[in-house]
This record gives C-alpha cells, structure tokens and sequence, in this order.
C-alpha cells in the first residue's frame, strides 16, 4: 500500500498493488498452460479489511462488484479475496488498472525474457 503525495502540500492518494497468479482454468483437474502473473493497481482505497495471511495465500476467487449505491463510494468498485487457504479480505477503490500481464512456465516463474503485455518495446515494429 502507498501513500504517494504528488505534490508537496496536497493530500496523498492511497494506493493498493496486487500480484497474482492466474490460471486459465480447462476441463483437465489441474490447470494447464496459460499461467501468468498479473499485476493491479488500485487507486483511492477505502475500508480495507484483510485476515489470515500466511505463507500460501492461495485465492479461490478474486471478484469485482459495482459500488453503486454506497453512501462513501458511489462509483467506485469493491474487491473481495474469497480464499481456498490463507489470506481472505474485502476493500473498495474508486479506480483500477492493469499494470502487467506475465506468462509463467509451469512452476509459477515469469518465463525468460517475457516482456509484460503493454510493456513498451526496444524492437521496432515489425512491418
């Protein structure tokens, strides 16, 4: 979580990143390929709520939902970690965005000299 101030003098903007695994789930028992690492950045933060983090984590559903009608938030989005072992907790942020996108190989790494989806690029385009 950050505090960043633009300025000197302005009031800070609360921020919350987030890095997850995230697997495309198929018809197999176990997830295959297309593993990656996704990196999100959550602006405005309110109420965040955060319980039993531990050395595993490991989140059975991230969701999204609608601020709409929240006397403190009204449009903004609330974001709940709905756990399978570890960490559960609930905040809202009026804004999000999605910093990176990673391919991982099957053990969980960033795959060698994987660029992040979006990330600008030394190599001119190709024609």
């Amino acid at each position: 979580m950050s505090r960043d101030a633009e300025s000197p003098g302005s009031v800070p903007e609360v921020r919350l990143d987030v890095c997850l695994h995230a697997f495309e789930w198929t018809q197999d028992p176990q997830p295959t390929a297309n593993h990656h690492l996704v990196r999100l950045r959550f602006h405005d933060i309110e109420e965040v709520i955060l319980e039993d983090f531990n050395h595993q984590n490991a989140i059975l559903e991230f969701k999204i939902e609608d601020c709409v009608g929240h006397p403190d938030m009204p449009n903004g989005l609330e974001f709940t970690f709905v756990p399978a072992y570890g960490l559960s907790g609930i905040f809202r942020a009026g804004s999000a965005e999605v910093v990176s996108v990673v391919p991982c190989d099957e053990r969980g790494n960033p795959r060698p000299q994987a660029e992040p989806v979006g990330a600008a690029s030394s190599h001119p385009p190709t024609p």
